[in-house]
């Protein structure tokens, strides 16, 4: 078993953020910023991208929404601005997923060094 333990120690101890595993929780900045430096760094970065274009697409779409006088095109505009936030809160949705997921990782790795210092004593 403490042969197990010390693979498990030497594991995390090899990963780099091997001095951020603290007691204390991360929180949502630290989380975001840990994302962008992850494997799926280039994936964040073009849903970051989407959702500034989504949220800038529904604001476009919007105000011609408010300023469109003719019923056929205030139809359209509402179209846009409605897919646009759409798009928006599947991004969101999926951007505030990842980060659960990575925090859960971050919570078993922490869990895993607690565990492997606990044998090794």
């Amino acid at each position: 078993m403490s042969d197990l333990n010390q693979k498990i120690l030497e594991a995390l101890k090899s990963d780099d953020n091997f001095e951020d595993f603290s007691e204390e929780q991360a929180n949502g900045l630290q989380l975001i910023t840990k994302s962008f430096k992850g494997t799926f760094r280039l994936t964040f970065v073009v849903i970051v991208l989407l959702l500034f274009i989504f949220a800038g697409l529904a604001i476009y779409c919007g105000y011609h929404l408010v300023n469109e006088l003719d019923i056929g095109l205030k139809l359209n505009w509402l179209a846009g601005t409605l897919l646009s936030g759409v798009g928006f809160a599947i991004g969101r949705l999926w951007f505030f997923m990842e980060l659960n997921r990575l925090s859960v990782l971050r919570e078993i790795k922490r869990v895993e060094l607690q565990i492997s210092l606990l044998a090794k004593r």
